[in-house]
């Protein structure tokens, strides 16, 4: 499935890229006309997607609260690493 293939995850893509990526992804799988394995990789591939964009919105808010009140509270840093392939 090539359309699939541009869909991953990435070293070099930006929150606004990987979520056109998990836009595209949530379409395809709406479609319902792919096989049921090419179903479940696109499905693992939008939970990386997704899991990277909350990760780095959690950052956002973790950052503006400190901004806002002064003060760390339970940040983390997001590392892509975490969320490419083995």
């Amino acid at each position: 499935m090539n359309a699939s293939q541009n869909l991953k995850l990435s070293n070099d893509d930006s929150f606004e890229n990987a979520i056109k990526k998990l836009e595209k992804t949530v379409a395809l799988l709406d479609e319902g006309n792919l096989t049921l394995d090419e179903t479940l990789s696109l499905y693992e591939e939008g939970i990386k997607l997704y899991r990277y964009c909350n990760n780095i919105l959690n950052n956002a808010e973790q950052k503006i609260n400190i901004i806002i009140n002064g003060k760390e509270t339970s940040f983390s840093s997001c590392d892509l690493d975490d969320f490419k392939e083995e």
